[in-house]
């Protein structure tokens, strides 16, 4: 595969681009504490469950935690509750780019290809990284939570970057980190990359036909071998 034969390049961001999946972990770990509730898991456990759909994690953590369920059943509730101290946490804490991002962000910019965030994350979210992160203002498309209507693993982020491209002709390629990123890409027929590094779990094996599976975004660069 010649990474840079495409024209437009749909990336994720959580995980993906930008470091924050340990923030998202922090965040449900001081939602529990405020309950004096513990979370048993590791790094590499959460990221097995989070990566699946919603309903799955919130299964999980309500059988982890009845009392969690007794005080509030509707786990939309409960997330939004997470999804402001994780923005709180993008007040007080540094985010790195994922390794390899900065490289290829400067590469595939410079080469004039079409660059866009297709992402679960909100716009308020996005724009408190961007701040801290410059670098991603190379990317000039940015389709975020409140532009769709059902989030990953649904294709919609992706039919509307598409449709917001809006040339079938381009060769597209779309980039994620999770399994349920890479659903949403094949349901809306674009060639997909996963990027799973090694912190995180990988999927079995027959969820990932005609995926290219690579560790870090480093390995996508011309000096690498595909």
């Amino acid at each position: 595969m010649d990474f840079l034969s495409f024209d437009a390049y749909f990336f994720d961001f959580d995980g993906l681009l930008a470091d924050t999946e340990p923030l998202h972990y922090k965040a449900y770990q001081k939602l529990l504490e405020r309950r004096n509730l513990h979370l048993p898991w590791d790094f590499t456990t959460y990221c097995s469950f989070a990566h699946q759909k919603t309903e799955v994690f919130a299964e999980v953590m309500f059988s982890l935690f009845p009392s969690l369920k007794e005080e509030e059943p509707n786990w939309m509730v409960l997330r939004e509750e997470k999804q402001a101290i994780y923005q709180e946490l993008l007040t007080s804490q540094a985010i790195s780019l994922m390794p390899g991002a900065d490289k290829l962000l400067r590469l595939l910019s410079s080469q004039s290809k079409s660059l866009y965030v297709v992402t679960n994350a909100t716009l308020r979210q996005i724009t408190a990284i961007r701040k801290l992160q410059p670098l991603l203002n190379l990317i000039p498309t940015w389709i975020t939570r409140e532009d769709y209507k059902h989030p990953k693993p649904a294709p919609d982020c992706y039919l509307k970057a598409l449709e917001i491209h809006g040339d079938p002709s381009c060769k597209v390629v779309g980039l994620e980190d999770t399994l349920r990123g890479v659903t949403a890409l094949q349901a809306a027929h674009i060639t997909s990359i996963l990027i799973l590094p090694h912190s995180y779990p990988k999927p079995h094996d027959n969820h990932l036909n005609n995926v290219l599976v690579f560790h870090s975004l480093e390995e996508l660069l011309p000096n690498s071998q595909l």
